[in-house]
């Protein structure tokens, strides 16, 4: 499934992670950064993901998609899965069902951050692995400053006519002074 990677804003946004355990845990840790507010509902819960969200309650309800922005499903229970999936699609809520393509509203790309530099890499669900592996790959050649030529690149920006502020910015890229 071919995906448009739509780049959006989500601090503050409520997030619902159905689940308690490592996946809903990876989950978590890739969202706080981004300073979503994480909610957790699980009958079990690691320690280490109550200490990342707040937990909700013990079982899941409808009741508790009020409010929320998007919801990721990640039980070991595919009907479990599904039926939260459902419960957000008639509610116009995205979803995320962890290993189940068909119920996912969106995917978690393997991400590269440096400062406000933000790239994502997604295969649209077919291969985590993959996505993984290019993240690796493409991290080493990144430049390891990569934060800080974005901070410099915001400073030119609308000081220079727009083709002299390409090549500055190109030129910060390569190790230049501008």
């Amino acid at each position: 499934m071919k995906c448009f990677p739509f780049m959006c804003p989500v601090a503050g946004s409520r997030c619902l992670i159905v689940g308690g355990g490592e996946v809903a845990l990876r989950k978590a840790q890739k969202l706080l950064p981004f300073a979503v507010k994480v909610e957790v509902c699980a009958k079990r819960v690691l320690p280490a993901l109550q200490a990342l969200g707040t937990v909700v309650a013990a079982e899941y309800a409808p009741a508790l998609l009020a409010g929320v922005h998007f919801v990721i499903a990640a039980t070991d229970d595919r009907e479990l899965n599904a039926r939260v999936a459902n419960d957000c699609r008639a509610q116009g809520i995205m979803v995320n069902s962890v290993d189940d393509r068909q119920n996912c509203d969106f995917f978690f790309p393997a991400l590269i951050t440096r400062g406000e530099v933000v790239i994502g890499i997604s295969t649209g669900g077919t291969s985590p692995a993959l996505a993984a592996a290019l993240r690796r790959r493409l991290e080493g050649a990144l430049p390891q400053n990569l934060h800080e030529i974005a901070a410099r690149a915001e400073a030119l920006r609308g000081t220079l006519p727009a083709a002299e502020y390409e090549r500055a910015v190109e030129r910060l890229l390569a190790g230049e002074e501008v």
